[in-house]
């Protein structure tokens, strides 16, 4: 049995990846009067995170202030996206089986206080430039547990990568940028199919 679940949010937890890529381009064709994705590929918009975006569709660095802007654009958005309906039964299994959740993500760390934050042993957002590779490796010394008792679960292959890069076995969600490698690891369309993982 596992120890630990590692959970990213994003496509996973909840069903925003969509409602955020429109809501940036949105705001960014408002606030630059641009189409971002003809200063960058859609794959490129994927793997960069809001501010990021922004400085480019800027010209420039953004300040606190705009990035506290996009912030609250995004997060009246994402109020509206869809929790997986499985969350709730995968906590009650991880509290009879003594596994700690951790929801670790790229999303900015104060986008990520909500509602169901009490169902998490820790949250941690991106902060500190810090990808989630050592965010992990952090997880693993602080913890004091071995990587092979954790299980993390993605819907992006970095997520894929990060897991690789600390041999902690991996789950994903279903997603097209997985499909590649979906021979490598269990796929599953909601949080009900990593039980069988956790095992």
């Amino acid at each position: 049995m596992k120890k630990i679940l590692i959970l990213d949010f994003d496509g996973t937890v909840i069903d925003s990846n969509y409602i955020k890529t429109e809501a940036i381009k949105e705001y960014i064709k408002n606030k630059y009067r641009i189409n971002i994705l003809k200063r960058i590929t859609l794959s490129e918009f994927q793997k960069l995170n809001r501010y990021q975006i922004l400085s480019i569709a800027k010209n420039s660095s953004i300040s606190d202030l705009e990035k506290c802007d996009i912030d609250e654009e995004i997060n009246n958005k994402v109020k509206h996206a869809k929790i997986d309906p499985y969350l709730f039964k995968l906590y009650k299994f991880c509290s009879r089986n003594n596994i700690k959740i951790f929801l670790i993500s790229n999303t900015p760390h104060d986008s990520l206080i909500m509602k169901i934050s009490h169902l998490f042993y820790k949250i941690i957002g991106k902060k500190n430039n810090f990808e989630k590779g050592i965010i992990f490796s952090k997880v693993i010394k602080e913890e004091l547990v071995n990587s092979c008792y954790i299980l993390s679960v993605g819907d992006n292959i970095n997520d894929y990568f990060a897991s690789k890069e600390n041999k902690i076995s991996f789950h994903g969600i279903n997603n097209d940028s997985l499909n590649c490698l979906k021979t490598k690891f269990p796929i599953s369309n909601s949080l009900l199919g990593i039980m069988n993982s956790l095992r």
